[in-house]
């Protein structure tokens, strides 16, 4: 089945593309099945993990197979994040993520279903009610959020940098104190590590525009960001800076969000990330999308 695109939910404005497209082997193309029917026979003999799922009814029941008797991957994400995932010039899901999930679908040969919501609340709810397959927004895997649904791996790494007003701090510990101001995506990678690195400061999250113009208008004093979100913003803003030049001060890793139990879909994902990962098509596209040099997960 050829690789087509459908888009549902809302319009944002436009977004240049600067993704470039990258030719690969694909050597799973008719592995789905494959590894479905060995994840079976784990399961028959040695039981899967956590013990929700067994025998025929587990690989009937799964993603795995009703993804493929669909013909049709549901996928939630919020495009509006260029160049991770947004809309290009003629409306059409664009970027990073869109490149990687049109790579899954082909291998699991079925047709690809962006559902485009506003945020990551949104996302998990389309996971937990059944509309989508499963999330691809860059989720941090929080021990809070594993409670409700499974992760894989990290699918893309998160370079965190501090963007401070020109003449501002110098380092995390000036920062880290009483009646200092942090700003953070909310619900990013971002926001969780901002909490870990700043206890006695002040972390208050906001929408990534919002995060970024307290530090410009002198609300905030730091705002703890994606190295490709920040760079933009600072060349239109003068009086902003990239403390330490760039340094980064953390890497988290954006991972896929699934339904709690279903192992055998879980597992596809997670072998379908090493392996990319592991012949270097997932680090070769993330360094030609964001410019930056691959970081790999734990």
């Amino acid at each position: 089945m050829s690789e087509e695109l459908k888009v549902e939910g809302r319009d944002e404005s436009a977004a240049r593309s600067r993704i470039s497209r990258i030719t690969r082997r694909s050597l799973l193309g008719t592995a789905a099945l494959t590894l479905s029917g060995a994840a079976l026979v784990a399961c028959q003999t040695g039981g899967s993990a956590g013990g929700t799922q067994s025998g025929t009814g587990a690989s009937s029941g799964s993603l795995l197979k009703k993804v493929q008797d669909r013909g049709q991957l549901n996928v939630t994400t919020s495009l509006l994040y260029p160049p991770e995932f947004f809309k290009d010039s003629s409306g059409k899901p664009a970027g990073y993520d869109i490149d990687v999930l049109n790579m899954v679908a082909k291998d699991l040969n079925v047709k690809l279903n962006i559902i485009d919501v506003p945020d990551n609340a949104a996302n998990i709810a389309n996971v937990q009610s059944g509309k989508a397959d499963l999330v691809s927004a860059g989720l941090v895997n929080t021990p809070k959020r594993a409670l409700v649904m499974n992760f894989t791996k990290g699918y893309v790494p998160y370079t965190q940098i501090l963007m401070v007003p020109v003449n501002g701090a110098n380092s995390v510990a000036e920062l880290n104190q009483a009646g200092k101001k942090i700003t953070a995506l909310t619900a990013s990678t971002a926001f969780f590590r901002a909490q870990l690195l700043f206890p006695k400061a002040t972390v208050t999250p906001l929408a990534q525009d919002q995060a970024l113009l307290s530090v410009a208008t002198g609300k905030a004093d730091a705002c703890l960001v994606e190295d490709y979100l920040a760079k933009p913003f600072i060349a239109q803003h003068s009086n902003v800076k990239l403390m330490n030049n760039g340094q980064a001060v953390a890497t988290e890793f954006g991972c896929w969000g699934v339904p709690a139990g279903d192992y055998l879909w879980w597992r596809w994902l997670d072998n379908w990330i090493s392996y990319n990962i592991d012949n270097a098509q997932l680090p070769g596209m993330y360094t030609n999308t964001f410019g930056l040099n691959w970081v790999h997960p734990s």
